[in-house]
């Protein structure tokens, strides 16, 4: 089966599940859990729309990828993950923003938990929010506003290159070009459907934030405000189950294979 066939296939199934996912959950419907405990390659294809100091509007899309880890007890998962590189594509291509090897090895991300449901005759992914905060310390990580500023005693050098931050390599309009030094946050929720028992697909509900606490330009430190696609649609993710050996150069030759399958 191709890559196209196995999302449009995993595409309709999370079509008819989204709605019933939760009130079909805890039913026993005849259908055999599946095994997911091992590594898994994983690919997040998040869309946004912004408004880009110097630039002007944009459709910017970053691309995430890991190796997680799942443990199963059950019908309960625990996920963890190990970064491996993000992607940042902008169209048009006037701007260009590069995420550093320091950046993506500094992230940390807790343990996520979730859950298998049933849902029409099989089985689909369930993973409630979870919130993830970069460069900086917050009390509430859900609700407490970001640092705007590197004085700021919440903000950490998290890369560790002396920097507040984590450090984003910037050039917009052709002509200005610099290092960013950004504060964000994550916040994402997953429904996928099992497809196979190596495949998994479906949709990310996400919201982001990034504020610059400092840049290496002036005219880079304006921060801006990007929100998720208006297609919510678009927003996928998947899972590809991986050899113990897979590394993230696998991943990164993989890639092309996992945006087919999660429909980007």
């Amino acid at each position: 089966m191709s890559g196209e066939d196995v999302f449009r296939g995993c595409a309709l199934a999370c079509v008819l599940a989204f709605g019933r996912v939760l009130s079909a959950a805890g039913q026993d419907d005849g259908a055999v859990l599946p095994n997911l405990a091992g590594r898994w390659a994983m690919v997040q294809v998040m869309p946004a729309l912004t408004s880009l100091p110097l630039v002007g509007n944009v459709e910017l899309t970053t691309i995430s990828t890991a190796l997680v880890d799942v443990e199963q007890t059950g019908t309960s998962l625990v996920l963890r993950d190990v970064y491996c590189f993000t992607d940042v594509r902008m169209t048009p291509g006037v701007a260009s923003s590069r995420v550093p090897d320091a950046f993506i090895a500094s992230l940390t991300p807790a343990p996520r938990l979730a859950s298998l449901e049933s849902c029409d005759g099989g089985w689909c992914l369930v993973q409630p929010a979870v919130v993830e905060v970069r460069g900086a310390v917050l009390g509430d990580p859900f609700c407490d506003p970001l640092p705007t500023d590197a004085r700021d005693p919440r903000v950490w050098d998290q890369d560790g290159d002396g920097h507040p931050g984590l450090t984003v390599d910037v050039t917009a309009a052709g002509f200005v070009s610099g290092e960013t030094y950004v504060v964000q946050r994550l916040q994402f929720s997953l429904l996928g459907r099992i497809v196979d028992d190596d495949t998994i697909c479906g949709w990310m509900s996400w919201t982001s934030e990034q504020d610059v606490v400092a840049a290496s330009n002036s005219l880079l430190r304006m921060s801006y405000e990007y929100r998720p696609h208006p297609d919510p649609a678009r927003s996928v993710f998947a899972m590809r189950r991986a050899d113990p050996s897979w590394t993230c150069e696998t991943v990164r030759a993989l890639l092309p294979e996992l945006l087919r399958i999660a429909g980007d």
